[in-house]
């Protein structure tokens, strides 16, 4: 079984690009108890690269597609206004345009945990909104359960074996 590991990006100030240092110091707290990981892959923005780097790791990729957020795929998430994970999935649902944008985001999750070795980890940083999405289609049964949108360096954690998505989890920070 491969396990997946994708989190947002920490606290940045609204008007930088980089990792604030509330946020850099959370990811030193974080780093303690996150684990090792086979690959490390991020979005190209600064905050998530910086995040990866907080955490104590170096980045094997960016990958483009980790930073295109649902507002630049047509999604206007004023109007999904998501206050929890099952409104990404209810969205998948109701929205082709959503549900196209969440299915692209899982299969780029299991293309990168496949490069992984069996039994391997793979951790992902990216945004809020594009790790919901992901979840709502990858495991959208346990998405429902997870509760409101994710914080700066939470996640989820999804399993995939024999090539299927078998379970999740989310994984919150305490404050």
């Amino acid at each position: 079984m491969r396990v997946l590991e994708h989190r947002r990006h920490g606290h940045r100030e609204t008007s930088s690009v980089h990792l604030s240092r509330d946020g850099v110091a959370l990811a030193h707290r974080l780093a303690a108890t996150i684990g090792r990981f086979d690959r490390v892959v991020t979005s190209p923005k600064p905050r998530a690269v910086e995040s990866a780097e907080a955490l104590g790791f170096a980045v094997d990729a960016t990958l483009p597609e980790l930073g295109k957020m649902p507002d630049d795929a047509g999604i206007p998430l004023d109007q999904l206004n998501p206050r929890s994970f099952a409104d990404y999935v209810r969205g998948t649902r109701r929205s082709a345009t959503m549900a196209a944008y969440a299915r692209s985001q899982a299969a780029l999750m299991r293309r990168e945990l496949e490069q992984v070795p069996e039994e391997g980890r793979l951790l992902l940083v990216s945004h809020g909104g594009v790790i919901e999405f992901g979840a709502a289609a990858a495991r959208p049964v346990d998405a429902r359960s997870f509760g409101p949108p994710l914080g700066h360096l939470e996640g989820v954690r999804l399993y995939l074996d024999a090539g299927e998505w078998v379970r999740g989890e989310v994984l919150r920070v305490a404050p």
